[in-house]
């Protein structure tokens, strides 16, 4: 299903960045990675995992800015800070001033995306478009829900058979033991056949070295408890782009494929041999999707 809205169009500075910095917010010391070239793209939620997943064919093209939110950041002694997700779009309003971006594509993938879109309402003229990929369109009882109607209808007997044997290897006193963020990666990797195309896919790696402050993801969880997921025009008129992956069984693609005719028009893609990280499983595929929406070609 897609609903096209007319070909983007936005700024295109030649501007190259590779490099790295910190910012320091009250609470939180929020590190960016900036690598190619061209279209700036700020990429929300952390410096460390998300580069690692977006296809390096991009950097011809596009100058791709990757920065944490408190949640995958260093924390800083200062004091108890009151987490809100107006706090996460200050955080961003404040990197987006230490970049010296004017007008950027703001992207976020899972619940990112639904930060994203909190910054985009608040500062439209900030975003030129906005890429939301595995994004909820829902509250968390309400992906949580759809997830199992959707693994339950469409999960092989293969795929469920590999979620029982990587769920009986979890030692739950171990992981008691575990600090919060530790045990967090552990349970993600071991329901691997909910998250990814390929069920036997080990995403370990992808979490090596990722900081995870306990008392911020428990307050970005609970962002999205009685959220609401709507636009109107008025309030944005960025073009959007939704990704989702057909395997996506965290946030199954049927979340929006039953809210599309109640949003305002975006162009939606579905990637067959994907789960919920696309850009990372099909990223040949995700790159020149991007591309050819933003008007830059392909890859």
């Amino acid at each position: 299903m897609t609903n096209e809205v007319g070909q983007p169009s936005g700024p295109r500075p030649g501007f190259r960045s590779s490099g790295s910095g910190t910012h320091e917010a009250p609470g939180a010391a929020l590190s960016y990675v900036e690598k190619g070239r061209g279209l700036p793209l700020l990429i929300l939620g952390s410096a460390v995992y998300y580069p690692r997943t977006f296809p390096a064919s991009l950097h011809g093209s596009c100058r791709l800015i990757f920065v944490d939110l408190r949640h995958f950041a260093g924390k800083l002694d200062t004091g108890r800070v009151a987490i809100t997700l107006e706090t996460y779009c200050e955080d961003i309003e404040a990197m987006r001033s230490r970049l010296g971006l004017e007008r950027f594509v703001l992207v976020g993938h899972s619940h990112h995306g639904n930060v994203a879109l909190a910054y985009a309402k608040r500062y439209p003229d900030r975003v030129s478009h906005l890429v939301l990929i595995g994004t909820p369109p829902c509250d968390v009882r309400g992906t949580l829900e759809a997830g199992r109607r959707y693994w339950q209808t469409h999960a092989s007997s293969e795929r469920k058979a590999a979620l029982t044997r990587g769920q009986a290897l979890l030692d739950e006193k171990a992981l008691a033991a575990l600090p919060p963020g530790e045990a967090f990666v552990a349970r993600y990797v071991a329901e691997g056949p909910r998250f990814w195309y390929d069920l036997h896919y080990d995403a370990a790696p992808l979490w090596h070295g990722v900081p995870i402050d306990a008392e911020a993801f428990t307050a970005f969880r609970d962002f999205f408890v009685d959220y609401e997921f709507n636009w109107r025009l008025e309030d944005l008129s960025a073009p959007v782009l939704v990704v989702m992956g057909r395997h996506d069984y965290v946030v199954p693609p049927t979340l929006w494929e039953s809210r599309l005719p109640d949003l305002p028009p975006v162009t939606y893609r579905l990637f067959e041999r994907s789960g919920h990280t696309p850009q990372l499983e099909e990223p040949e595929a995700f790159a020149r999707s991007l591309l050819e929406w933003l008007g830059l070609g392909k890859p």
